[in-house]
């Protein structure tokens, strides 16, 4: 079957009235991008996969740190979709793949992209980033409190020629052509990064993720996240009540009473503290905001990299 080509999928939609929601959004970036001007990689891409029915693609779902993992998530749910399929010829081709990325013997397909009936699967990679300025990365905004909170994006629609703000636009533009620093990342990997800007010149934002890091003098050391500010904070709450005596357990050394203590009191303490910046019992954590893009190209959202499976996940041995 012959899929339409992503219409829009290197034009930016600059409107000069927004709707009150979406301008007060592009209002709050502009000021963001005024204060933190630079831009900061965000760790590792999520992976995921993304559906094209028609014209119109949909995220199936992210949250997978490498494209193995994307292939069994898109195995799980296309296991869901054959159980539900009225048409018995497309649900055995669903099954057929599922075969394929979740074998039950041997190793996966190392395959990104499934044509069943009329639907389009695509495994896809989400770049993260930060904004930073005067050495303080991004904390969240006032806007993001209305956020979903479903960092797995499920059924999010991918339109890049959606009406936008001028800050939004030039964010956008800023990550166009944004390139990892010479020396940071292998040639090839670098190599990788023209390639997709050349075939996948289209950006578009995805809603954010949220990071806990500590601050230690200079040092930032992440330690949880979450898919809204408040979730991030509870998880940071946990960290210490709950994995924090696990892994104790764990390495076979118990925490000590007086350990539990003081990790009980500092939970509670990161529970009441008011703001994105929290100092308790000493200790100073900030909740970062993580910004997330997805390319597009002539024919949809990008796919992974030949090197991300080398770099994020085990190498594939599998063949078609």
């Amino acid at each position: 079957m012959t899929f339409p080509l992503m219409h829009g999928y290197d034009h930016i939609n600059v409107v000069a009235e927004l709707d009150p929601v979406a301008a007060v959004r592009d209002r709050e970036l502009g000021e963001r991008i005024l204060h933190y001007p630079k831009l900061l990689p965000g760790g590792s891409p999520t992976f995921g996969h993304a559906v094209q029915i028609g014209k119109e693609w949909k995220i199936g779902c992210l949250g997978s740190d490498d494209p193995s993992a994307a292939r069994y998530g898109l195995a799980m749910d296309l296991r869901t979709a054959a159980a539900k399929e009225k048409d018995p010829g497309t649900a055995a081709a669903m099954l057929a793949a599922v075969g394929r990325l979740d074998p039950e013997e041997g190793a996966q397909l190392a395959k990104d992209e499934w044509e069943i009936g009329d639907r389009r699967y695509r495994i896809i990679r989400v770049e993260k980033f930060i904004l930073i300025g005067d050495r303080a990365m991004e904390p969240p905004r006032s806007t993001d409190a209305d956020l979903p909170g479903d960092g797995l994006l499920r059924g999010h629609h991918v339109d890049p020629p959606a009406p936008c703000g001028q800050w939004e636009a030039q964010l956008r533009l800023n990550l166009v052509a944004r390139l990892p620093v010479a020396g940071t990342v292998p040639d090839e990997v670098r190599d990788e990064v023209y390639h997709a800007i050349q075939t996948h010149p289209g950006v578009v934002l995805l809603p954010p993720t949220f990071v806990v890091v500590e601050v230690a003098g200079d040092a930032w050391a992440p330690l949880t996240g979450g898919d809204d500010p408040e979730e991030a904070r509870e998880r940071l709450a946990r960290h210490f009540t709950g994995l924090l005596p696990r892994l104790r357990e764990f390495q076979d050394d118990p925490a000590t009473p007086a350990e539990l203590a003081e990790w009980t009191a500092l939970a509670e303490e990161i529970m009441a503290a008011a703001g994105h910046r929290i100092i308790a019992r000493g200790r100073e954590f900030r909740i970062v905001r993580v910004g997330r893009m997805l390319r597009l190209g002539r024919d949809g959202p990008e796919a992974p990299r030949p090197c991300d499976q080398d770099r994020y996940g085990l190498p594939d041995t599998a063949e078609a």
